[in-house]
């Protein structure tokens, strides 16, 4: 077991800053979904967090907690996650930075 990165839709997409994606030093562990979060009303997306990637190192909490002052990010041991997405279930466009959720695991 270990912690990784938990992004609360509702406050992400709420805020739609997205600079968690710009810190995070693992590459395409911390993605945006321009869909996230729309289906329960909200205007903008929402980072989300590939858990299979993720490192645990907490940095995107502490960009999120003091950079954007958001506090939409939290560790939580991955067994406990709510909803995740692995690399697997992503989809990278051709010649594009662009990543689409196919399937999240939901458990």
């Amino acid at each position: 077991m270990y912690l990784v990165a938990d992004i609360s839709v509702e406050i992400c997409a709420a805020k739609s800053c997205k600079l968690c994606t710009q810190y995070c030093p693992e590459a395409n562990t911390i993605l945006y979904s321009d869909e996230m979060g729309k289906d329960k009303g909200f205007k903008y997306g929402s980072a989300y967090v590939a858990v299979d990637r993720c490192k645990g190192c907490a940095q995107c909490v502490w960009v999120c907690d003091n950079m954007a002052k958001n506090n939409a990010i939290k560790m939580i041991m991955i067994d406990q996650l709510p909803m995740a997405a692995l690399t697997d279930n992503i989809t990278y466009g051709e010649k594009s930075t662009t990543a689409t959720l196919v399937s999240p695991v939901v458990g």
